[in-house]
């Protein structure tokens, strides 16, 4: 008889996000697996810093949209805070990273547009030592450039699984606002609901 595989212990992940309904959406959804014990989330480096510095976090997911050829230089501070991190690289303009992940030092890549089950699965791939899967096709331009900024930054909660009220409280925003800029959102893009809003993309380009 085979042995069974061990259980997983529950790991902590870092997002560093300074666009923050992406960094609440991906924090939601992540905080959410029961493979996280804890999500933490940073809107800036120093404060990334302090807290692997105190957390130790296995994963830390970087948003390296403004980062440019720089990505190198922004990953420093955060591997000499803790040595053992693994880093998943994220972007909401590129769609490959500005150099191969190995000279990177990352174990994975998402982006935009890619769906909320490749996010997790490249995550987990990253905490656990597992194989990265292939990030899905962003959202088409077009339909991302007819969503106004807010209804973007609803999407971005919405195909994380949270509800309308958990929407409302994160982005100060009225129940039937929420409701109205879903709506909006789903004719739009041309979907009937949530459901296929989300298979449409999970993350889109930060508005303007």
């Amino acid at each position: 008889m085979g042995n069974a595989a061990a259980p997983q212990e529950p790991v902590e992940v870092l997002v560093l996000d300074a666009h923050e309904p992406s960094r609440l959406g991906l924090g939601l959804l992540l905080q959410r697996q029961a493979w996280v014990r804890r999500c933490l989330l940073a809107g800036t480096l120093e404060r990334a810093v302090a807290l692997s510095r105190r957390h130790g976090p296995r994963v830390a997911v970087v948003d390296v949209s403004n980062a440019g050829p720089f990505v190198a230089e922004l990953l420093d501070p955060l591997r000499t805070a803790h040595e053992p991190v693994r880093f998943v690289l994220a972007s909401r303009c590129a769609r490959e990273p500005v150099a191969p992940l190995g000279r990177l030092g990352a174990a994975g890549f998402v982006a935009p547009g890619s769906t909320a089950t490749a996010i997790l699965e490249t995550v987990r791939a990253a905490a656990f030592d597992e194989a990265a899967p292939v990030s899905a096709a962003a959202l088409p331009a077009t339909e991302a450039a007819a969503l106004t900024a807010r209804e973007r930054d609803v999407l971005a909660l919405l195909v994380t699984g949270a509800t309308n009220p958990e929407i409302a409280r994160e982005l100060h925003l009225g129940r039937d606002s929420v409701k109205k800029h879903a709506t909006a959102i789903y004719r739009k893009l041309g979907v009937r609901n949530r459901t296929e809003a989300t298979r449409h993309a999970a993350r889109l380009p930060a508005g303007g």
